[in-house]
């Protein structure tokens, strides 16, 4: 005869294991899932901000030495190739799906990369937020690209684009959770 009881939740603690979720199945049956602790700073590079100095905003752009495309997140690796802000950024289209006033914070914010690396690390939203933001196709060794975002509080070599620009012009939208500081202008002097 089989208990028709509902299963049901409880959370337990435990100094040894920590949180846990223990299912009670009927029939004295019980399994204990446990929730192991995660290395904070790449959970936080892939769902939020908060590693990130959103403070200050920079531009880089460059041709991709190596991409992973795919979930939980894209990654790629961009060689930088030096020079000044375009002179258009200010004026851009602003790309598909952008938050207006964040975008404009974080372009108004914008100076140009003038770090020590040669490249840096981006992690980009998956490819299902980036097809609905317009990107249908994965980006490939050796495209240009150009990005404005934020770098890694931690790791000055992580960069997280806000928004980043195709060859041929086409932008991507890149942020779906709010900034933990909002951007502060750069000093135009």
């Amino acid at each position: 005869m089989h208990d028709k009881t509902p299963a049901s939740e409880e959370v337990a603690q435990s100094p040894l294991i920590g949180r846990r979720t223990v299912l009670h199945l009927g029939l004295g049956t019980v399994m204990a899932v446990p929730f192991l602790p995660m290395p904070s700073t790449s959970v936080q590079a892939h769902h939020g901000w908060n590693s990130f100095d959103t403070r200050s905003a920079y531009f880089v752009a460059g041709s991709l030495s190596r991409v992973r495309w795919g979930n939980p997140h894209s990654e790629v690796r961009i060689t930088l190739a030096s020079g000044p802000l375009p002179a258009d950024l200010q004026e851009r289209a602003l790309p598909q799906g952008a938050n207006e006033r964040e975008a404009r914070e974080t372009i108004a914010s914008v100076r140009s990369y003038g770090g020590e690396h040669k490249e840096l690390d981006l992690v980009l939203a998956n490819p299902e937020w980036m097809a609905r933001w317009g990107l249908n196709r994965a980006l490939v060794v050796g495209e240009t690209i150009e990005a404005v975002g934020f770098l890694a509080a931690a790791d000055d070599q992580d960069f997280r684009p806000v928004m980043f620009w195709l060859a041929n012009g086409q932008g991507v939208w890149q942020q779906l959770t709010a900034f933990p500081l909002r951007p502060e202008p750069a000093d135009k002097n």
